[in-house]
């Protein structure tokens, strides 16, 4: 799908309008701003560069000599542009503004304008066209996950069942194969819940969903007790160690995201056999969660700069052949964010890896 505005892309503003100092102005408010910025004088030179160029913002007047601002806009609509057009209000009435929204303007500015109106108004606009791509590029990631969820499960659990010897035993080199099977369909489903999880981050409303919980009952232990993190398939027993039962108001299902990653991460790069060690305990006004696992651990400088940026992949000995998102910890961060909490990480490398989120009691 077509990203309006990707982050990071410069965005590209044409002003029209037959007034040079409006030109000139209006260059001057956005200098520092870094956007490619073009101006015509009149709605036909306006046409004709848009012929040539694709704009994400158009500013137009309404007043021109030749062809007026509200045809320019009908002529824009007609043509089922993909672009956010404002227009200036010099001599128009309220009237005319509002005639000019029904076409499909998104926002009107009255002449003459102070630099904080109009900044404003543009800011609003690149703000409204990248929060529509996101939730729509979003949403078609979370439908297309769900739908390769199933069939991802369906071969992973049928990998599994033979690498485990259900169905008579392997050889070596069969079980080399099928355990690359399992590999592949783990980064698959970590690629679909990081998806899906994502799009429920944007969807969900914080202020709607917190409710009193349990931190323990209601959140961690749901999630320790599905089958396949108790009978995992690397034989790493989950131990508890709960000091506590802290009550938070937060959103359950989101903080269930947060353990289900971290569980899944010390299961993907624990060492085979060993135990976690999963700890809830109360500090003071905080709510804190612990899980530690022996494993390849992570270097120091990787903790500082990049392991929880998005799509961040950290090359660690011993974790070849494991393939992943690079979304897991970026999400579990910007939900313990979005409870007003912390997250840290504590790593020996090369030996062990400890988590540990903390948020506010309610």
């Amino acid at each position: 799908m077509k990203e309006r505005i990707p982050m990071g892309q410069q965005v590209k503003i044409l002003i029209v309008d037959d007034e040079e100092i409006v030109h000139k102005s209006c260059l001057r408010i956005l200098r520092n701003e870094q956007y490619e910025m073009d101006t015509a004088s009149n709605a036909e030179e306006g046409l004709e560069k848009i012929d040539k160029k694709s704009y994400d913002i158009i500013v137009s007047d309404l007043m021109m000599p030749g062809m007026g601002g509200m045809e320019f806009l009908r002529i824009i609509k007609k043509r089922n542009l993909d672009v956010t057009v404002i227009i200036f209000t010099g001599y128009a009435t309220a009237e005319t503004a509002r005639e000019a929204l029904k076409l499909g303007a998104f926002d009107y500015i009255p002449k003459p304008f102070t630099p904080e109106e109009f900044r404003d108004v543009v800011k609003n606009a690149i703000e409204s066209r990248r929060e529509n791509s996101n939730a729509k590029m979003l949403d078609l990631m979370a439908i297309v996950s769900h739908e390769l969820k199933s069939p991802v499960a369906v071969v992973q659990t049928t990998a599994e069942t033979l690498y485990r010897g259900y169905f008579g035993n392997l050889d070596e080199k069969q079980q080399e194969i099928v355990g690359k099977i399992i590999r592949n369909c783990q980064y698959l489903e970590d690629i679909i819940r990081s998806y899906i999880d994502l799009s429920r981050m944007e969807i969900d409303d914080m202020e709607s969903f917190k409710e009193n919980i349990d931190l323990v009952n209601d959140v961690v232990a749901p999630v320790i007790d599905i089958p396949e993190n108790q009978v995992n398939y690397r034989k790493m027993k989950l131990v508890t160690l709960f000091r506590a039962t802290p009550q938070v108001f937060g959103d359950p299902n989101l903080l269930k995201i947060v353990v289900t990653n971290l569980v899944n991460n010390a299961i993907k790069y624990g060492k085979e056999g060993t135990d976690i060690l999963i700890e809830v305990w109360k500090e003071g006004t905080e709510a804190c969660f612990a899980i530690r696992n022996e494993g390849v651990g992570i270097a120091k400088q990787d903790i500082e700069n990049r392991l929880f940026n998005k799509f961040a992949r950290l090359k660690q000995k011993g974790t070849e052949g494991i393939k992943g998102s690079g979304l897991g910890l970026y999400i579990c961060k910007k939900i313990i964010e979005k409870h007003t909490g912390s997250m840290k990480v504590e790593s020996e490398e090369g030996k062990w890896v400890r988590f540990i989120f903390s948020i506010p009691v309610s």
